[in-house]
Protein backbone atom coordinates (compact mmCIF):
# COMPACT_ATOMS: atom_id res chain seq x y z
CA UNK A 1 0.00 0.00 0.00
CA UNK A 2 1.33 3.45 -0.97
CA UNK A 3 1.57 5.76 2.04
CA UNK A 4 -0.45 8.96 1.88
CA UNK A 5 1.52 12.22 1.86
CA UNK A 6 1.69 14.08 5.16
CA UNK A 7 0.15 17.25 3.72
CA UNK A 8 -3.56 16.77 2.99
CA UNK A 9 -6.31 19.05 1.69
CA UNK A 10 -10.06 18.41 1.62
CA UNK A 11 -12.22 20.58 -0.62
CA UNK A 12 -16.00 21.01 -0.40
CA UNK A 13 -18.22 23.21 -2.57
CA UNK A 14 -21.64 24.79 -2.44
CA UNK A 15 -23.91 24.63 -5.53
CA UNK A 16 -23.08 27.21 -8.25
CA UNK A 17 -19.46 27.40 -7.05
CA UNK A 18 -16.91 29.03 -9.36
CA UNK A 19 -14.84 26.52 -11.32
CA UNK A 20 -11.85 28.89 -11.41
CA UNK A 21 -11.54 28.93 -7.61
CA UNK A 22 -11.52 25.13 -7.50
CA UNK A 23 -9.32 24.50 -10.54
CA UNK A 24 -6.78 27.22 -9.66
CA UNK A 25 -6.30 25.87 -6.16
CA UNK A 26 -6.21 22.17 -7.10
CA UNK A 27 -3.98 22.63 -10.15
CA UNK A 28 -1.44 24.43 -7.97
CA UNK A 29 -1.49 21.43 -5.61
CA UNK A 30 -1.15 19.03 -8.55
CA UNK A 31 1.99 20.64 -9.94
CA UNK A 32 3.63 20.73 -6.50
CA UNK A 33 2.61 17.16 -5.63
CA UNK A 34 4.85 15.27 -8.06
CA UNK A 35 7.81 15.59 -10.42
CA UNK A 36 8.05 15.43 -14.21
CA UNK A 37 4.29 16.00 -14.66
CA UNK A 38 3.41 12.50 -13.43
CA UNK A 39 0.39 13.94 -11.54
CA UNK A 40 0.76 11.66 -8.54
CA UNK A 41 -0.15 12.76 -5.02
CA UNK A 42 3.36 12.26 -3.63
CA UNK A 43 4.23 15.42 -1.70
CA UNK A 44 0.65 16.48 -0.96
CA UNK A 45 -2.80 15.01 -1.44
CA UNK A 46 -6.37 16.20 -1.84
CA UNK A 47 -9.94 14.93 -1.95
CA UNK A 48 -13.31 16.40 -2.86
CA UNK A 49 -15.62 15.92 0.13
CA UNK A 50 -19.21 16.71 1.08
CA UNK A 51 -22.11 15.83 3.35
CA UNK A 52 -23.16 13.22 0.77
CA UNK A 53 -21.95 11.77 -2.53
CA UNK A 54 -24.46 13.85 -4.51
CA UNK A 55 -22.80 15.79 -7.39
CA UNK A 56 -22.39 19.53 -6.82
CA UNK A 57 -23.16 21.77 -9.83
CA UNK A 58 -20.78 24.62 -10.61
CA UNK A 59 -21.84 27.98 -12.02
CA UNK A 60 -20.67 26.66 -15.41
CA UNK A 61 -23.02 23.68 -15.21
CA UNK A 62 -20.18 21.20 -14.65
CA UNK A 63 -20.96 18.76 -11.84
CA UNK A 64 -18.30 17.62 -9.38
CA UNK A 65 -18.93 14.47 -7.35
CA UNK A 66 -17.46 14.19 -3.83
CA UNK A 67 -15.08 11.27 -3.34
CA UNK A 68 -15.53 11.17 0.44
CA UNK A 69 -18.15 12.14 2.98
CA UNK A 70 -17.34 14.31 5.99
CA UNK A 71 -17.63 11.31 8.27
CA UNK A 72 -14.77 9.64 6.36
CA UNK A 73 -12.40 12.39 7.56
CA UNK A 74 -13.01 12.11 11.29
CA UNK A 75 -10.26 9.54 11.91
CA UNK A 76 -7.79 11.13 9.46
CA UNK A 77 -8.51 14.90 9.30
CA UNK A 78 -6.72 16.90 6.60
CA UNK A 79 -4.36 19.78 7.30
CA UNK A 80 -6.72 22.17 5.51
CA UNK A 81 -10.46 22.13 4.87
CA UNK A 82 -11.20 24.33 1.85
CA UNK A 83 -14.75 25.64 1.32
CA UNK A 84 -15.79 27.18 -2.01
CA UNK A 85 -19.06 29.13 -1.95
CA UNK A 86 -21.66 29.56 -4.67
CA UNK A 87 -22.51 32.50 -6.90
CA UNK A 88 -26.05 32.77 -5.58
CA UNK A 89 -26.48 33.93 -2.00
CA UNK A 90 -29.50 31.69 -1.41
CA UNK A 91 -27.29 28.66 -2.04
CA UNK A 92 -24.97 29.83 0.73
CA UNK A 93 -27.80 30.64 3.12
CA UNK A 94 -29.09 27.08 2.65
CA UNK A 95 -25.80 25.44 3.66
CA UNK A 96 -26.70 22.12 5.37
CA UNK A 97 -26.43 22.06 9.16
CA UNK A 98 -24.26 18.95 8.79
CA UNK A 99 -21.70 20.92 6.78
CA UNK A 100 -21.61 23.79 9.28
CA UNK A 101 -21.29 21.38 12.22
CA UNK A 102 -18.39 19.57 10.56
CA UNK A 103 -16.57 22.86 9.87
CA UNK A 104 -16.96 23.92 13.51
CA UNK A 105 -15.84 20.57 14.89
CA UNK A 106 -12.89 20.36 12.52
CA UNK A 107 -11.66 23.84 13.47
CA UNK A 108 -12.21 23.23 17.20
CA UNK A 109 -10.03 20.11 16.92
CA UNK A 110 -7.13 22.20 15.55
CA UNK A 111 -7.78 22.16 11.80
CA UNK A 112 -7.25 25.12 9.47
CA UNK A 113 -10.24 26.32 7.45
CA UNK A 114 -9.98 28.06 4.08
CA UNK A 115 -12.86 30.06 2.57
CA UNK A 116 -12.42 30.64 -1.17
CA UNK A 117 -14.63 33.07 -3.08
CA UNK A 118 -17.96 33.23 -1.20
CA UNK A 119 -16.79 30.31 0.92
CA UNK A 120 -16.03 33.08 3.44
CA UNK A 121 -19.80 33.36 3.97
CA UNK A 122 -20.01 29.65 4.81
CA UNK A 123 -17.09 29.97 7.23
CA UNK A 124 -18.88 32.93 8.85
CA UNK A 125 -22.12 30.92 9.05
CA UNK A 126 -20.19 28.26 10.95
CA UNK A 127 -19.28 30.95 13.50
CA UNK A 128 -15.54 31.07 12.84
CA UNK A 129 -15.12 34.72 11.80
CA UNK A 130 -16.46 36.59 14.85
CA UNK A 131 -13.99 39.38 15.64
CA UNK A 132 -11.58 38.17 12.94
CA UNK A 133 -10.14 39.77 9.81
CA UNK A 134 -11.68 38.42 6.62
CA UNK A 135 -11.16 39.38 2.98
CA UNK A 136 -14.34 39.64 0.93
CA UNK A 137 -14.66 40.61 -2.71
CA UNK A 138 -15.81 44.22 -3.09
CA UNK A 139 -19.05 43.10 -4.74
CA UNK A 140 -19.96 40.97 -1.71
CA UNK A 141 -18.94 43.51 0.92
CA UNK A 142 -22.42 44.84 1.71
CA UNK A 143 -24.01 41.37 1.81
CA UNK A 144 -21.31 40.14 4.17
CA UNK A 145 -21.60 43.10 6.55
CA UNK A 146 -25.38 42.78 6.68
CA UNK A 147 -25.12 39.13 7.70
CA UNK A 148 -22.01 39.29 9.89
CA UNK A 149 -21.50 42.80 11.33
CA UNK A 150 -18.93 41.80 13.96
CA UNK A 151 -16.21 40.98 11.46
CA UNK A 152 -13.27 43.15 10.39
CA UNK A 153 -13.46 42.86 6.61
CA UNK A 154 -11.16 44.09 3.86
CA UNK A 155 -11.49 44.01 0.10
CA UNK A 156 -7.96 45.14 -0.72
CA UNK A 157 -5.98 41.94 -0.11
CA UNK A 158 -5.94 38.65 -1.99
CA UNK A 159 -5.87 36.46 1.11
CA UNK A 160 -6.04 36.93 4.87
CA UNK A 161 -5.09 34.60 7.75
CA UNK A 162 -6.51 34.99 11.24
CA UNK A 163 -6.67 32.24 13.86
CA UNK A 164 -6.44 29.22 11.54
CA UNK A 165 -9.06 30.81 9.28
CA UNK A 166 -7.90 31.75 5.78
CA UNK A 167 -10.08 33.70 3.36
CA UNK A 168 -9.58 34.70 -0.27
CA UNK A 169 -11.87 36.43 -2.80
CA UNK A 170 -11.29 33.50 -5.18
CA UNK A 171 -10.47 33.58 -8.88
CA UNK A 172 -6.74 33.64 -9.57
CA UNK A 173 -6.14 34.63 -5.94
CA UNK A 174 -6.83 30.94 -5.16
CA UNK A 175 -3.52 30.12 -6.84
CA UNK A 176 -1.64 32.60 -4.65
CA UNK A 177 -3.16 31.24 -1.45
CA UNK A 178 -2.40 27.64 -2.47
CA UNK A 179 1.23 28.62 -3.10
CA UNK A 180 1.43 30.29 0.31
CA UNK A 181 0.14 27.17 2.09
CA UNK A 182 2.37 24.84 0.08
CA UNK A 183 5.41 27.02 0.79
CA UNK A 184 4.93 26.60 4.53
CA UNK A 185 4.98 22.81 4.31
CA UNK A 186 6.96 21.90 1.18
CA UNK A 187 9.22 24.90 0.62
CA UNK A 188 8.92 27.79 -1.79
CA UNK A 189 10.66 26.09 -4.73
CA UNK A 190 8.18 23.22 -4.84
CA UNK A 191 5.21 25.52 -4.20
CA UNK A 192 6.17 27.71 -7.18
CA UNK A 193 6.75 24.72 -9.44
CA UNK A 194 3.48 24.99 -11.34
CA UNK A 195 3.49 28.68 -12.20
CA UNK A 196 5.28 28.22 -15.55
CA UNK A 197 3.02 25.35 -16.59
CA UNK A 198 -0.06 27.40 -15.71
CA UNK A 199 1.33 30.49 -17.52
CA UNK A 200 1.10 32.53 -14.33
CA UNK A 201 3.62 35.37 -14.24
CA UNK A 202 4.30 35.59 -10.53
CA UNK A 203 3.18 34.66 -7.03
CA UNK A 204 1.46 37.64 -5.43
CA UNK A 205 1.73 38.48 -1.74
CA UNK A 206 -1.36 38.69 0.46
CA UNK A 207 -1.32 42.50 0.24
CA UNK A 208 -1.44 42.57 -3.56
CA UNK A 209 -4.61 44.52 -4.31
CA UNK A 210 -7.21 42.78 -6.53
CA UNK A 211 -8.76 44.69 -9.41
CA UNK A 212 -12.16 46.33 -8.99
CA UNK A 213 -14.08 48.95 -11.05
CA UNK A 214 -12.13 52.23 -11.01
CA UNK A 215 -8.84 50.51 -10.27
CA UNK A 216 -7.05 52.70 -12.80
CA UNK A 217 -7.70 55.59 -10.41
CA UNK A 218 -6.40 53.80 -7.32
CA UNK A 219 -2.83 54.59 -8.32
CA UNK A 220 -3.35 57.73 -10.36
CA UNK A 221 -0.81 59.63 -8.25
CA UNK A 222 -3.28 61.99 -6.59
CA UNK A 223 -4.24 60.84 -3.10
CA UNK A 224 -7.41 62.94 -3.16
CA UNK A 225 -8.84 61.05 -6.15
CA UNK A 226 -7.73 57.71 -4.71
CA UNK A 227 -9.41 58.52 -1.38
CA UNK A 228 -12.59 59.70 -3.13
CA UNK A 229 -12.88 56.47 -5.14
CA UNK A 230 -12.46 54.36 -2.00
CA UNK A 231 -15.12 56.42 -0.19
CA UNK A 232 -17.49 55.99 -3.14
CA UNK A 233 -17.03 52.22 -3.04
CA UNK A 234 -17.67 52.12 0.69
CA UNK A 235 -20.75 54.36 0.40
CA UNK A 236 -22.17 52.59 -2.66
CA UNK A 237 -25.65 51.88 -1.18
CA UNK A 238 -25.95 55.11 0.78
CA UNK A 239 -27.32 58.53 -0.14
CA UNK A 240 -24.03 60.28 0.58
CA UNK A 241 -23.43 63.29 -1.67
CA UNK A 242 -20.41 64.38 -3.68
CA UNK A 243 -20.23 67.37 -1.33
CA UNK A 244 -19.87 65.00 1.63
CA UNK A 245 -17.13 63.05 -0.16
CA UNK A 246 -15.24 66.28 -0.90
CA UNK A 247 -15.70 67.47 2.68
CA UNK A 248 -14.37 64.19 4.10
CA UNK A 249 -11.23 64.54 1.99
CA UNK A 250 -10.88 68.21 2.91
CA UNK A 251 -11.33 69.84 -0.50
CA UNK A 252 -14.10 71.75 -2.26
CA UNK A 253 -16.60 70.24 -4.70
CA UNK A 254 -15.14 72.31 -7.54
CA UNK A 255 -11.65 70.98 -6.75
CA UNK A 256 -12.96 67.40 -6.74
CA UNK A 257 -14.66 68.03 -10.09
CA UNK A 258 -11.44 69.36 -11.64
CA UNK A 259 -9.44 66.40 -10.30
CA UNK A 260 -11.88 63.83 -11.69
CA UNK A 261 -12.06 65.55 -15.08
CA UNK A 262 -8.26 65.40 -15.19
CA UNK A 263 -7.80 61.79 -14.08
CA UNK A 264 -11.10 60.02 -14.89
CA UNK A 265 -12.22 62.14 -17.86
CA UNK A 266 -15.64 62.52 -16.22
CA UNK A 267 -17.14 64.38 -13.23
CA UNK A 268 -17.16 62.56 -9.88
CA UNK A 269 -20.98 62.22 -9.89
CA UNK A 270 -20.94 60.48 -13.30
CA UNK A 271 -18.16 58.17 -12.11
CA UNK A 272 -20.12 57.30 -8.96
CA UNK A 273 -23.32 56.58 -10.89
CA UNK A 274 -21.41 54.30 -13.28
CA UNK A 275 -19.83 52.52 -10.31
CA UNK A 276 -23.31 51.87 -8.93
CA UNK A 277 -24.65 50.72 -12.30
CA UNK A 278 -21.75 48.29 -12.74
CA UNK A 279 -22.51 46.79 -9.34
CA UNK A 280 -26.23 46.63 -10.16
CA UNK A 281 -25.51 44.73 -13.37
CA UNK A 282 -23.41 42.25 -11.41
CA UNK A 283 -26.27 41.80 -8.92
CA UNK A 284 -28.75 41.13 -11.73
CA UNK A 285 -26.40 38.56 -13.26
CA UNK A 286 -25.43 36.73 -10.10
CA UNK A 287 -28.27 36.94 -7.59
CA UNK A 288 -32.01 36.30 -7.43
CA UNK A 289 -32.72 39.68 -5.84
CA UNK A 290 -35.71 41.69 -7.05
CA UNK A 291 -34.93 44.68 -9.24
CA UNK A 292 -36.27 47.08 -6.60
CA UNK A 293 -33.93 45.57 -4.02
CA UNK A 294 -30.96 45.84 -6.38
CA UNK A 295 -31.83 49.48 -7.03
CA UNK A 296 -31.99 50.22 -3.29
CA UNK A 297 -28.75 48.40 -2.48
CA UNK A 298 -26.92 50.26 -5.24
CA UNK A 299 -27.93 53.67 -3.94
CA UNK A 300 -30.81 54.60 -6.28
CA UNK A 301 -33.78 56.42 -4.76
CA UNK A 302 -36.41 54.41 -6.63
CA UNK A 303 -36.73 51.61 -9.19
CA UNK A 304 -37.95 53.94 -11.96
CA UNK A 305 -34.90 56.18 -11.65
CA UNK A 306 -32.67 53.12 -11.57
CA UNK A 307 -34.33 51.66 -14.70
CA UNK A 308 -33.82 54.89 -16.66
CA UNK A 309 -30.16 55.11 -15.70
CA UNK A 310 -29.58 51.41 -16.39
CA UNK A 311 -31.15 51.59 -19.86
CA UNK A 312 -29.08 54.65 -20.73
CA UNK A 313 -25.89 52.79 -19.75
CA UNK A 314 -26.54 49.27 -21.03
CA UNK A 315 -29.22 49.71 -23.72
CA UNK A 316 -31.87 47.60 -21.96
CA UNK A 317 -34.08 47.96 -18.94
CA UNK A 318 -33.03 45.93 -15.87
CA UNK A 319 -36.00 43.60 -16.40
CA UNK A 320 -35.16 42.94 -20.05
CA UNK A 321 -31.49 42.57 -19.19
CA UNK A 322 -32.14 40.05 -16.41
CA UNK A 323 -34.58 37.96 -18.45
CA UNK A 324 -32.31 38.01 -21.51
CA UNK A 325 -29.21 36.64 -19.79
CA UNK A 326 -28.14 33.05 -19.31
CA UNK A 327 -25.34 33.20 -16.73
CA UNK A 328 -22.15 31.66 -17.97
CA UNK A 329 -19.24 30.90 -15.63
CA UNK A 330 -18.53 34.09 -13.76
CA UNK A 331 -14.99 35.09 -12.92
CA UNK A 332 -14.61 36.43 -9.39
CA UNK A 333 -12.97 39.56 -10.76
CA UNK A 334 -14.71 40.03 -14.11
CA UNK A 335 -18.49 39.79 -14.25
CA UNK A 336 -18.73 40.95 -17.87
CA UNK A 337 -18.73 37.42 -19.33
CA UNK A 338 -22.22 36.39 -20.28
CA UNK A 339 -24.22 35.27 -23.28
CA UNK A 340 -27.54 36.64 -24.43
CA UNK A 341 -30.59 34.65 -25.41
CA UNK A 342 -31.05 35.11 -29.16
Amino acid sequence: MIAKPDLQFALTMRPTFAILALSGFVDTLRHAADDNNRNGQVYCGWNIVGPSSEPVPSSAGINVEPELKFEDLRDCPPNYLVIIGGNVMSEIDDTPAQTLAFIRDYHAAGGSVVGLCTGSFVVAQAGLTEGKRVVVHQRHRRDFLERYPNVNITSREIFVEDGRVFTSPGGTASIDLAIELLSRHLGRARALKGLTEMSVDQHRSSFHMPRTPGDDLDNCGDWRVEAAVQLMREQLPNSTTIAAVADTIGISVSQLNRLFIRHAKQPPLAFWINLRLDHARWQLLNTKKAIAQVAFECGFSDAAHFSRRFKQRFGKSPRAFKSGIIPNEQSDFDSSTYRRVR
